[in-house]
């Protein structure tokens, strides 16, 4: 096991942890822009971790359609930063050939026409199948999908479903990927556990026991095409943006956690809950905020789609608000400092907030 690993953090005033890691910026096409995202963002985890206890684990995370599923879960890997650095580059070329040409058409054809293509997670399917079923048909790596949201059966309900089966024709394997796309926010002691949504209830541990317990169980597939395929290797995709406690400033990466994996900071306004201890609480850490936004020349609030990379047309003088915490609703808004042109993403979180610990209570 690796030992944790002490890396330069990202801060409102020193942008160059974020810029070093997103290749994806360049792009101008904002769904090129999003595809470069996908791909080139490495997951966040370098090695699974197990959440679950197998002795306790009854099955009941679904059967797949040929009733082929099995109560212990089975090997779980994840792919590596160097693994995505790789597929970025060998797809480069063609992503730059989708930011130039008419070919950009073909990619907003294919996004638009998927189930609810504005919903994050199935942006987030529809990017990566794009460049798989794209990447292979132009040669720029062996995956072939063989099936792709694949239901799962508990009885005659659905349970669940897979996200993505392929044959990767370089290893002769057929593999199921599973794919999450999560912005989460940390807290100390930043296990998985502690880094949480927007929504309380999602957090990485639990979204990690999930696919473990439910997707991950399944054997074999009955395809349309191919008949009945036996699954060989998994593989959890968790990819996104996470966010450190703006006063935090010791954070230490821990073993599981990619170094390369796009993090930066949220902060805490105010709320108007009625506890006094988190009243508080909150003015501490809003005297601590009021300071460091002093730089701050202004501050908008990002569109849904922005959590994946940002729409720069949107950085008009009528989209920016005044950088007053107290005014802000909670979400993600993008920065712009008077010591830098370009803008950086904050997620103001109102909320409930432990000042010495900087911990968002689930």
């Amino acid at each position: 096991m690796n030992e944790a690993t002490a890396l330069p953090l990202p801060t409102l005033s020193n942008h160059s942890n974020i810029s070093d890691n997103a290749p994806w910026e360049q792009y101008q096409r904002p769904y090129v822009r999003d595809l470069a995202f996908a791909l080139a963002c490495p997951n966040v985890l370098t090695h699974w971790i197990d959440f679950t206890d197998h002795q306790n684990n009854d099955g009941s995370g679904g059967e797949s359609a040929v009733n082929n599923t099995d109560k212990n879960t089975a090997k779980i890997s994840v792919h590596s930063a160097d693994f995505w650095h790789a597929q970025y580059k060998a797809y480069q070329g063609r992503l730059q050939i989708l930011d130039s040409t008419n070919a950009y058409q073909a990619l907003t054809r294919y996004l638009l026409a998927r189930p609810s293509p504005n919903r994050l997670g199935f942006h987030f399917e529809g990017l990566l199948s794009f460049w798989i079923t794209d990447g292979f048909a132009h040669g720029h790596h062996p995956y072939e999908i063989l099936a792709s949201n694949v239901q799962l059966y508990c009885g005659k309900q659905t349970s669940g479903e897979l996200d993505l089966v392929l044959y990767n024709h370089q290893e002769k394997l057929t593999e199921h990927w599973e794919l999450a796309i999560k912005f989460f926010m940390g807290s100390a002691p930043f296990a998985p556990v502690n880094w949480v949504g927007i929504n309380p209830n999602d957090n990485l541990q639990r979204k990690m026991a999930h696919m473990q317990t439910k997707q991950f169980c399944t054997l074999a597939i009955d395809t349309k095409n191919h008949g009945e395929v036996k699954i060989d290797k998994r593989y959890a995709l968790i990819k996104g943006r996470f966010f450190l406690p703006m006063t935090n400033n010791n954070f230490v990466y821990p073993d599981w956690f990619t170094p390369s994996f796009p993090l930066h900071r949220w902060l805490a306004a105010p709320s108007n809950q009625n506890n006094q201890a988190d009243q508080i609480s909150e003015i501490a850490q809003t005297d601590d905020i009021t300071e460091l936004l002093t730089d701050v020349v202004a501050i908008r609030q990002a569109h849904y789609i922005e959590w994946f990379t940002q729409r720069n047309f949107y950085n008009k003088e009528d989209n920016k608000v005044s950088p007053t915490i107290a005014t802000l609703q909670q979400g993600l808004y993008f920065v712009q400092r008077s010591s830098q042109g370009g803008y950086e993403p904050v997620v103001i979180l109102q909320t409930a907030v432990n000042a010495e610990q900087n911990s968002v209570k689930d």
